[in-house]
């Protein structure tokens, strides 16, 4: 599991700006990172490790206490176990925070470095599914490599910027709006 952080939080305050509602239990550091304690991958697959990438503009203290706050945070999967009932295992996110020299949206060594993990774990044969948390467009030539050495690729993305081609290039999206924005109180979906 690879969680581009900063398009996701990048997304997920774009759509406050907008008037949406976030849903209770969400941890949310402005330009930093988002999560929701309930997060959900589809069921049957197992996660080895879900890592999620961010930048910040900060000291090596804040960098740091950003990493302890992501490593608490986990992502849920409902597993199949031998009687055949299904049970919900939970994994610690593995933190990738780099330091970005100054104010911006995002930095490139997030979206290179996940990129390189992404493509190191194909190639490698290390994993079925790459579950690509992110709407960023700029993901099309990796997951059209990922797809070219038969694997699945499962895109989870807020629908505030997602991009209409990777939509396309998933075999399953994974529909964050309904794990961070609480839609009974939120405006019409965009």
């Amino acid at each position: 599991m690879f969680i581009d952080g900063e398009n996701l939080v990048c997304r997920y305050q774009s759509m406050l700006q907008k008037g949406f509602v976030p849903q209770p239990g969400i941890y949310h550091q402005p330009d930093v990172y988002v999560w929701h304690q309930n997060v959900t991958v589809p069921r049957g697959h197992e996660i080895i490790r879900a890592y999620y990438y961010t930048s910040i503009v900060a000291d090596d203290v804040k960098v740091n206490q950003a990493i302890d706050d992501l490593k608490e945070f986990e992502v849920r999967v409902d597993r199949q176990d031998l009687a055949g009932l299904y049970r919900t295992h939970t994994h610690k996110l593995y933190p990738e925070v780099f330091k970005k020299p100054k104010k911006s949206n995002k930095a490139k060594v997030v979206d290179i470095q996940m990129t390189v993990d992404i493509l190191t774990h194909v190639y490698q044969d290390n994993l079925d599914t790459v579950c690509l948390f992110s709407g960023d467009g700029d993901y099309k030539a990796v997951i059209a490599e990922v797809i070219r050495r038969g694997k699945q690729i499962y895109i989870g993305a807020l629908s505030d910027g997602f991009s209409p081609t990777l939509k396309q290039l998933a075999d399953v999206v994974i529909d964050l709006d309904s794990m961070f924005i609480d839609l009974n109180k939120s405006p019409a979906r965009i």
